[in-house]
């Protein structure tokens, strides 16, 4: 089973009722486990509780959900849909933009803008992509942190690479915008 493709591994996850069944989902999750808790441990702001219980979550999903793959279509872009959505909707239900709005108006009228480091950290800079909303950071972490391809991503996000491409160039610019704000200079 190891060496068959993530499509064929949940067509037999789809179509079988014995051990072959729990054996191909088995496989799915040792392939994807790490890097999808990777990934809601960025996205979901370095909480690596959260990240745990939203990757289960996922895979919970994915058994609930296993009829509704195409299997003509690529699989590892369904998953990081379902894994973007999971965590957009907890954004939604933590109202957390607001809160950001809040935290950024009080820091710009709190901010000495002669004041610059001249070295940003690792952690400055994840400071400022968590300031993002949710898409921004998405695409931040697939591109930089896992090096997802521009075609990868434009099937994650349903798109054209331009899209992609643009989407990305806007992001990174506002990152920057952000960046200078937070007086960090790179």
């Amino acid at each position: 089973m190891k060496s068959k493709t993530d499509e064929e591994l949940i067509k037999i996850f789809q179509n079988s009722k014995d051990d072959q069944c729990k054996i191909a989902f088995d496989h799915l999750y040792n392939r994807y486990a790490k890097q999808m808790v990777n990934y809601f441990y960025y996205a979901l702001k370095n909480d690596n509780e959260k990240a745990q219980d939203f990757l289960h979550d996922l895979f919970l999903k994915i058994i609930e959900n296993k009829d509704k793959f195409d299997c003509n279509q690529s699989f590892k872009p369904w998953i990081y849909r379902i894994a973007i959505n999971m965590c957009n909707n907890e954004y939604r239900r933590k109202k957390i933009f607001h809160k950001y709005e809040e935290h950024i108006k009080a820091s710009e009228t709190d901010c000495d803008t002669n004041n610059y480091i001249e070295n940003t950290t690792e952690t400055d800079l994840w400071n400022c992509i968590n300031t993002m909303n949710p898409e921004k950071r998405a695409l931040i972490i697939l591109r930089f942190k896992f090096n997802l391809t521009i075609n990868e991503m434009a099937l994650i996000f349903n798109c054209a690479e331009g899209t992609i491409k643009s989407r990305l160039f806007y992001t990174t610019k506002e990152l920057s915008k952000i960046l200078k704000k937070q007086n960090y200079e790179f």
